[in-house]
């Protein structure tokens, strides 16, 4: 879990780089690669707060509606 949190981390930079799309990708393959106990508290806010940086106009692309996906499950 702390290893995924880490991950989170360094995605949630690669989004204020820039990178939103690869962001919510990356998210998405810690999230499920963790199992589904794992995925609640600090780890699924952690997550929750990258999905809502993201702007608006983005939530169409397939990699942010995945991550909403993964979110809302």
């Amino acid at each position: 879990m702390t290893r995924t949190l880490l991950n989170i981390l360094a995605v949630a930079c690669a989004h204020h780089d820039g990178d939103s799309e690869e962001s919510c990708r990356r998210t998405v393959a810690a999230l499920t690669g963790l199992p589904g106990d794992y995925r609640t508290g600090l780890v699924h806010r952690r997550a929750q707060d990258l999905y809502e940086a993201i702007p608006a106009q983005y939530h169409r692309e397939r990699a942010v509606r995945d991550l909403r996906d993964v979110l809302a499950a």
